[in-house]
C-alpha cells in the first residue's frame, strides 16, 4: 500500500494534472534511480542528474518537483556531498520525506572473474565493500565514479573499446542488477557488501513543509559560536526540553580552518512547542540556525 505521504504527493500531481517530475543522481541505473521507483512508482516523471548538487538546483528552481538524494549509509556513514549541499540550499529547498532503501551490491562485468584489473564505483560503495575487495581483489585499481550507473557505463564502454581493438577486457563495476541490465553487464557475484543489512538512507527534497504526522523528524544545520562549550551548550538545550537527538554528524565550514557545520535529527516536528522552543534557545549559542525540514519519520526498510 502507498504511504500516505505519496498519497499526498500523487494527490497534489493530478490537482495540477501533470506528471510529478523527480530528481535524483543518475544516470539511470543508479541506487537512487533504484530507490525513486521503490517510492514513487511508475507514474512519475524521472529525471537523471549529473550529481547531488544538481539534484539540489533542480528542485530549487523548480524544475522538479521533488529531488532524492542519499545522506547516510548504516555501514559508511554519512554522504558527504549532501550535506555540504544543504550549506548552499539551506533556504532554498527543505525536507519533504525519508526513504530507507537495503542495498545489495554487486560485481558487473563482461569478462571473467579472474580478468579484471579495474573496479569503477562511487567511493562510498568502495567502503561498503572494502573487506570483500581486500580479500577478492586486493591488487585491482579502484576508480571512484560520480554514481553506481556512471561506474557501469564507464565499464560497459571500456568493454567495447576493447573489443573493438582485439584486447582483453578488464574493466568491472560495483552496482545493482538495475544497472547491469541498463548497461549490458553481467553480474559476476551478487551481494558483495561487507555487512548484511547495509540500508541506505534517502532524503525527499522539496520546497514547502510536510505536514505534522505524529511521528516525525527534524533535521536542523548549524554553526556553534566561537567560544568554549558551544556545541555542548547547544546539545544541552534539546537536552533539558526532552528533545531527543537520534543522529549528529559534521562537515567542515570552509569559513576557517577546524570549524565546522553539524547536523542533527531531533524528534518531533517544528511547530511542536518543546521543540520550536529549544530551536529558538539553541539559536543563541550558534552563529547561524537552519531549520531543514521536518517531515514523516521512515519506519520501513525497502
Amino acid at each position: 500500500a502507498i504511504e500516505a505521504v505519496w498519497r499526498e504527493l500523487m494527490s497534489g500531481s493530478f490537482a495540477l494534472e501533470l506528471p510529478l517530475r523527480i530528481g535524483y543522481l543518475g544516470p539511470a541505473g543508479s541506487f537512487s534511480h533504484q530507490a525513486a521507483t521503490k517510492q514513487f512508482g511508475s507514474s512519475v516523471s524521472f529525471e537523471d542528474m549529473r550529481d547531488i548538487r544538481a539534484v539540489f538546483d533542480e528542485v530549487a528552481r523548480g524544475h522538479c518537483h521533488y529531488g532524492l538524494v542519499p545522506i547516510e549509509n548504516s555501514i559508511g556513514g554519512g554522504i558527504v556531498e549532501s550535506l555540504d549541499a544543504f550549506t548552499e540550499h539551506a533556504s532554498k529547498v527543505t525536507i519533504y520525506a525519508e526513504a530507507q532503501i537495503e542495498i545489495h551490491h554487486a560485481l558487473l562485468a563482461n569478462c571473467e572473474p579472474g580478468q579484471i584489473r579495474r573496479i569503477h564505483s562511487k567511493p562510498e560503495i568502495f567502503m561498503q565493500c572494502r573487506t570483500w575487495l581486500a580479500t577478492q581483489y586486493p591488487q585491482a585499481e579502484l576508480i571512484p565514479a560520480a554514481s553506481s550507473s556512471k561506474a557501469a557505463m564507464t565499464a560497459a564502454q571500456e568493454f567495447v573499446q576493447a573489443e573493438a581493438i582485439g584486447a582483453q577486457p578488464v574493466a568491472a563495476a560495483i552496482g545493482n542488477a538495475l544497472a547491469g541490465s541498463i548497461y549490458g553487464l553481467n553480474t559476476i557475484f551478487e551481494n558483495i557488501e561487507d555487512r548484511p543489512g547495509n540500508v541506505t538512507r534517502f532524503l525527499i527534497l522539496g520546497r514547502e513543509q510536510a505536514r505534522r504526522s505524529g511521528d516525525d523528524k527534524t533535521s536542523i544545520m548549524f554553526n556553534t559560536a566561537d567560544k568554549p562549550g558551544a556545541l555542548v551548550s547547544v546539545l544541552s538545550v534539546f537536552d533539558s526540553a526532552g528533545v531527543n537527538l537520534t543522529h549528529i554528524d559534521k562537515r567542515p565550514s570552509r569559513r576557517q580552518n577546524w570549524q565546522y557545520t553539524f547536523f542533527i535529527d531531533a524528534e518531533g516536528h517544528r511547530d511542536d512547542s518543546a521543540l520550536s522552543e529549544a530551536i529558538v534557545e539553541a539559536s543563541g549559542h550558534c552563529k547561524d540556525l537552519s531549520v531543514l525540514g521536518s517531515y514523516p519519520r521512515s519506519r520501513r526498510i525497502l
